[in-house]
């Protein structure tokens, strides 16, 4: 990208001054509105804060020596203020100022300095240089949510440590409850469909079960079509997703009398065990997922599970025998591509 697109891009970006002196504020604002900001300006920290609760700047241009709050302090209490998003500030100090609070002043969280008096172009160029950074940070923050809305949680925490060079095992056993849960009959339901009916309905669909799963601390790993396989971690694992299929059936059930929902029964699967998770795929393609009989398992029983009925192993049942849970074991089945039949229980409505 040229200089002059850059320049474009920084147009119209919002900056607030924040000076105690009516006559730099006027002098600040001079300079910066032919440059195409937009400026708000603030008397003091306190009406800085305030603004910036009330409408997030670009950047902020913050002078240091102010009366009841500096602009250390205000730089100190924006950045602790986890409500308030990033912002480059740029503090405003007096020629003579000690090196130390200077240092000081960027350790509270200031992006940089500009002594008084400065030059318009020096000036100039430090705020382009802070709003590219906060173009970019933006950027970094839009790209997370969408890919947190198209991957599984743990891929984007994955991308992230690796991104950030931070200690990360990539390949790990782990203890979890899986659960699968998948649409009765939806290839038979949406063989003769128009496919925007289908994405339709089945966005409906799983807009709810993900909705419930998130409820109850489940991480969505996979979305195959109608199916979904959520993990669950931790002590209370096995309750929570228990709790969680007995919530999607209700939430579904509930919904049956909604056009786009009438085909939405859905059969549940769950197993507790360890699991294998790590990358799979090429130098062009990769997955972070999990694998192992602990999957494979609640795979099958999802798969012979019927409309609205929830099916878990014994390994589940054990965490969960005190929680007072209506269940009755079924007798040992044997499952597609599992050696040998297991002991299978069903949650009673």
């Amino acid at each position: 990208m040229n200089n002059t697109a850059y320049k474009n891009d920084l147009e119209f970006k919002k900056i607030l001054v924040v000076d105690d002196d009516p006559m730099n504020l006027e002098l600040l604002e001079d300079l910066l509105k032919p440059q195409k900001y937009i400026i708000e300006t603030a008397s003091s920290g306190k009406e800085a804060l305030a603004k910036i609760q009330k409408e997030t700047p670009d950047l902020i241009l913050l002078d240091v020596m102010m009366p009841e709050m500096n602009g250390f302090q205000a730089c100190s209490k924006i950045r602790e203020d986890q409500s308030i998003p990033y912002i480059p500030i740029i503090l405003i100090t007096a020629y003579q100022i000690d090196p130390s609070d200077i240092i000081y002043g960027l350790d509270k969280g200031a992006d940089d300095y500009i002594r008084k008096p400065f030059s318009i172009s020096e000036l100039l160029s430090r705020i382009r240089a802070c709003l590219r950074v906060k173009m970019l940070y933006d950027e970094l923050v839009w790209t997370k949510t969408e890919l947190s809305r198209y991957v599984s949680l743990s891929t984007v925490n994955m991308v992230e440590k690796v991104a950030s060079k931070k200690s990360f095992q990539a390949n790990r056993t782990a203890h979890v409850t899986v659960l699968f849960s998948d649409i009765r009959g939806f290839a038979n339901i949406s063989e003769n469909m128009n496919p925007e009916i289908i994405f339709e309905m089945l966005n409906l669909n799983l807009s709810k079960q993900i909705k419930v799963i998130e409820q109850y601390n489940g991480v969505i790993d996979k979305l195959n079509g109608d199916e979904i396989m959520a993990v669950f971690e931790g002590p209370d694992m096995a309750l929570n997703a228990l709790q969680c299929a007995q919530s999607i059936v209700e939430e579904l059930s509930a919904s049956k009398s909604n056009e786009m929902l009438d085909w939405s029964g859905v059969g549940i699967g769950i197993n507790t065990g360890q699991i294998y998770l790590g990358i799979l795929g090429s130098d062009t393609f990769k997955d972070y997922t999990i694998i192992g009989n602990t999957v494979n398992i609640a795979a099958r029983l999802c798969g012979v599970a019927e409309k609205y009925q929830i099916l878990f192993t014994e390994a589940t049942m054990k965490l969960i025998e005190k929680a007072g849970f209506n269940h009755r074991s079924i007798k040992r089945i044997s499952l597609r591509g599992i050696s040998s039949p297991i002991e299978v229980f069903e949650l009673e409505k």
